[in-house]
């Protein structure tokens, strides 16, 4: 799911410039910032990871990996990888804005963002059929909200959507406490 991984990294960086007052005073781990990123990753994105790797894993892997090929102990470091995306943009994007380079933290996110951009508009076919690995490449397959994945997909980006604006939000006011300290 590099469409996915590209939005943990750049979901990272957000918290990171969003929190930047409390990462300035206390660092990347200080919490209550870190502990909203961590459950964020662990609580949300992670088992979303998950789903799509076991029920959807030829779309998941873009129809690019016959998912046949793969293990299924695989998924352990799946999900945890799109997990440690979340947090390693943080903490990226923590070590910038503790350095004063919050303006380098914002084109990371910028540029983090424009990539993912350009690979929906490339992976956009990819993206709204579902098939299994044979029938995509056979040319075959559903679209995308004729079937179960279309709606997972959806729902998927609900939860995220409202995770993100949730910490979010909690990290601004966060900023807040910490300013008028």
């Amino acid at each position: 799911m590099l469409v996915a991984a590209l939005a943990n990294v750049a979901m990272g960086l957000g918290f990171a410039v969003l929190a930047r007052d409390r990462v300035k005073v206390d660092g990347p781990f200080g919490g209550p910032a870190f502990l909203f990123v961590v459950l964020n990753a662990s609580v949300v994105v992670a088992p979303i990871a998950l789903y799509f790797y076991a029920v959807h894993p030829a779309w998941a892997w873009h129809y690019w990996v016959d998912p046949g090929h793969i293990p299924g102990l695989a998924l352990v470091p799946l999900v945890v990888g799109h997990a440690a995306l979340v947090v390693g943009g943080w903490y990226g994007g923590a070590m910038l804005v503790r350095r004063d380079h919050r303006d380098i933290a914002l084109y990371a996110l910028g540029g983090v963002t424009l990539v993912l951009l350009m690979v929906v508009i490339l992976l956009w076919h990819r993206l709204t059929t579902d098939a299994t690995f044979a029938a995509f490449h056979r040319g075959e397959g559903a679209g995308f909200l004729d079937v179960e994945l279309g709606w997972a997909v959806i729902t998927s980006l609900m939860a995220v959507a409202g995770s993100t604006v949730y910490v979010a939000l909690e990290l601004l006011r966060d900023g807040r406490r910490v300013r008028s300290r």
